[in-house]
C-alpha cells in the first residue's frame, strides 16, 4: 500500500506568480522613489529661492536707508556676492508734479550665478520692486 500523498494544487504559490508579484511590488517602489526625487529638487528650489528673496528684501532695505539720507545718496548698481549670484539694483526718480516731492522707483532683481553647482533653473530669480515719495 502506497501512503505517500499526491501534492495538491494549491498548496503554494507557482514560480510564475512569485516572479509576478515581484514585478509589481519593484513597479511601486520605482514609483514611491520617483516621487522622493521631485520632492527633494522642489525642496532644493525653494531652498534657493528664499535665499533670493532675502537677498532681493536685504538690498531694497539698504536702498531704502540710503534714500532717507540727506540728501539722498542713491544709484543704480550691479554686483555679485561671494557665491556668484548677481544682483541688479536700477533706481529711477522722477519729480512728482506740482510739489517739492521726488518719486523712487526701485527694482531689485537676484538672478542664479551664471554657472556653477548652485544654478537650479535660470527662472529663480526674484525680482521686487517700490516707489517711495520723498
Amino acid at each position: 500500500m502506497d501512503t505517500e500523498r499526491a501534492p495538491r494544487r494549491d498548496a503554494g504559490f507557482t514560480l510564475i506568480e512569485v516572479l509576478f508579484a515581484m514585478l509589481i511590488l519593484s513597479i511601486g517602489l520605482l514609483a514611491l522613489e520617483s516621487m522622493g526625487i521631485g520632492a527633494a529638487a522642489a525642496v532644493r528650489r525653494a531652498d534657493v529661492q528664499s535665499t533670493y528673496a532675502a537677498l532681493a528684501t536685504d538690498e531694497m532695505e539698504q536702498t531704502l536707508n540710503e534714500i532717507q539720507r540727506t540728501p539722498p545718496v542713491v544709484n543704480s548698481q550691479n554686483r555679485t556676492t561671494a557665491s556668484g549670484v548677481r544682483v541688479f539694483r536700477t533706481i529711477t526718480t522722477s519729480a512728482v508734479a506740482g510739489t517739492t516731492y521726488t518719486l523712487y522707483t526701485i527694482k531689485v532683481r537676484v538672478l542664479p550665478p551664471v554657472s556653477g553647482a548652485g544654478v537650479v533653473k535660470s527662472s529663480d530669480s526674484i525680482n521686487v520692486t517700490s516707489n517711495v515719495v520723498r
